[in-house]
């Protein structure tokens, strides 16, 4: 899979529970994948959150924000939540963190885990210009258990300019 179909899509508040870290924005290949080990490692503590949905509706969510400006894209350190979507009332067990996410627009384009750098590029460097939008924080990695493995959903918040 190489980069596919850029969509807008207008999303309400969401919740996600997940496994959060931070560090270095540079390091952030080193750092982040340990957080999906540890949210796939200890995940049944979460069933219970989710009860009543099935494994294939689940949103899984890599969520980000700068170390100090709340859901601005990463500056020197960032912040990451390797999460899944939850029910506004659920609460995080010990050891979880949950973020609110506020309702927002964005542009959405799907591509392997590869190509998530040139995918970014097209979406910055071509697409917004064309749409004229800006980006409007940071972008969050989306994922369905119907994916192919290694594919990722990029969804970049936008404000028109």
């Amino acid at each position: 899979m190489e980069i596919k179909g850029v969509d807008r899509v207008d999303l309400p508040t969401f919740f996600v529970i997940g496994k959060e870290g931070r560090g270095l924005a540079e390091d952030g290949p080193s750092w982040v994948p340990l957080l999906w080990d540890q949210m796939n490692t200890h995940f049944e503590e979460l069933i219970e959150l989710l009860a009543g949905q099935e494994m294939k509706d689940l949103h899984l969510w890599g969520l980000m924000s700068d170390g100090e400006h709340w859901l601005e894209p990463w500056q020197q350190e960032g912040r990451y939540l390797a999460g899944v979507q939850v029910p506004e009332t659920a609460e995080a067990p010990d050891g979880w963190v949950r973020w609110e996410i506020p309702p927002m627009s964005y542009l959405t384009v799907k591509a392997s885990a590869e190509k998530i750098e040139d995918a970014t590029n097209l979406m910055l460097g071509e697409i917004f210009p064309l749409e004229q939008v800006e980006l409007a924080g940071a972008i969050h990695e989306h994922y369905l258990p119907h994916f192919a493995e290694g594919e990722v959903e990029l969804y970049f918040p936008f404000k028109a300019k």
